[in-house]
């Protein structure tokens, strides 16, 4: 998917138990997806242009109600065919209706104690509806769907994505994505009652993360360095508008200070940064962050952690560039992109990063330009500036 590209949109049909809840594709005259690594749920708002009225909901089962209706969400790539973009629950929707009243004939009529003439009467003629449907992605139902008492991993030999499926698997499938290596569950874990945070925490302990894909599936990816599955660039057939970057001084620490709560003596360790633009004797000051367990009870334990914080906290240091570039519906958050034409001084050089998050709004009923934060290793950026004249 490249430059020079027309006749894109979405097309959205609405499902109710499994059925057709509307018979047609929903008239939608504007659309907005927003997908954020950062947010367990994702997004996606709609506008539907009723010109007859008959969609507006009264009732929970109504098509567009909150009783369980889904949106199926479709990309269509010009004369090229559709993406799936997937499957979304309504969480709110919000219908202005419109009324013209009519005096008409109606002969023999009696209108006593009214201002209606004899032989008239009244009618109300619908002018039709605009409905804003705000929804979901469906990580919103596993959300509500709270444990009803703490749980432990279940089975003899528990794994990290048995346990996700189990969890989950009655809610929505449960696939795993390239890259992921499963291993074993310890049996002592307890989840508590939120059901989305147990699965994220699970992912989590084994180097990844969880999206809604195109097919309505709970996917769970690798978070480790992967293939790009695009390259966002400038030029004739690129993708790329522009490139924006932004820093952030909240969250950069150079002092880890690990407390061990084990023993009846408390034993504490710290590990500081000593160079570079974070080092606690430079401009950027000290900035301590503080983590306390039961679970230690040595000063070695201790600093082991400590040390294991700070080199986490370095190898996780980010230059977050903002993209806007043309449409980019094959990618998803969690995906590795190629962003190139950055250009310094004159000099144009290619990053390599995590995305972040996507906004995707419309123009009316075709697709807009579309934002995406891309997250960048700071080492990555070092290096590659490092080869670069900045005057």
């Amino acid at each position: 998917m490249t430059g020079s590209r027309s006749g894109e949109g979405i097309t959205v049909y609405v499902w109710y138990g499994g059925r057709l809840a509307y018979p047609d594709a929903l008239p939608v005259s504007d659309w907005q997806f927003s997908w954020d690594r950062t947010r367990q749920v994702q997004t996606f708002d709609i506008t539907v242009a009723d010109k007859d009225g008959k969609l507006a909901p009264w009732l929970l089962e109504d098509p567009l109600g909150v009783g369980g209706s889904r949106l199926q969400v479709r990309y269509n790539v010009g004369g090229a065919g559709s993406i799936n973009l997937g499957w979304y629950r309504i969480t709110r929707p919000s219908p202005d209706e419109r009324w013209h009243s009519y005096r008409i004939d109606d002969a023999g009529r009696v209108n006593p104690d009214s201002p209606v003439p004899a032989g008239k009467k009244d009618v109300l003629v619908s002018g039709g509806a605009t409905i804003r449907v705000q929804a979901n992605d469906l990580a919103v139902m596993i959300k509500a769907d709270q444990l009803l008492a703490p749980e432990s991993p279940q089975g003899a030999n528990p794994t990290v994505v048995g346990e996700i499926r189990r969890l989950a698997g009655d809610i929505v499938p449960v696939v795993a994505a390239a890259g992921v290596t499963d291993r074993p569950v310890n049996k002592t874990l307890i989840y508590e009652r939120d059901r989305l945070d147990a699965i994220q925490a699970l992912c989590k302990s084994i180097a990844c993360d969880y999206r809604m894909n195109g097919e309505g599936q709970l996917e769970v990816y690798p978070v480790t360095k992967q293939a790009p599955v695009a390259t966002l660039k400038g030029g004739e057939e690129g993708l790329l508008v522009k490139v924006d970057r932004e820093q952030q001084y909240d969250g950069l620490y150079n002092r880890f200070v690990v407390t061990g709560t084990g023993t009846d003596t408390p034993v504490r360790a710290i590990a500081e940064i000593t160079a570079g633009p974070l080092s606690v004797y430079g401009p950027h000051g000290r900035v301590p962050t503080f983590y306390e367990s039961n679970m230690i009870s040595t000063r070695d334990q201790a600093y082991d952690y400590a040390r294991t914080m700070k080199d986490t906290h370095l190898a996780g240091l980010t230059v977050d560039l903002k993209v806007t570039c043309l449409p980019i519906p094959h990618v998803q958050q969690g995906d590795w992109v190629n962003v190139g034409n950055p250009v310094v001084n004159g000099q144009a050089f290619t990053l390599a990063g995590m995305v972040k998050a996507i906004n995707q709004p419309s123009n009316g009923t075709v697709p807009g330009p579309c934002t995406v934060v891309v997250e960048c290793s700071y080492t990555d950026v070092q290096t590659a500036l490092a080869g670069v004249d900045r005057g």
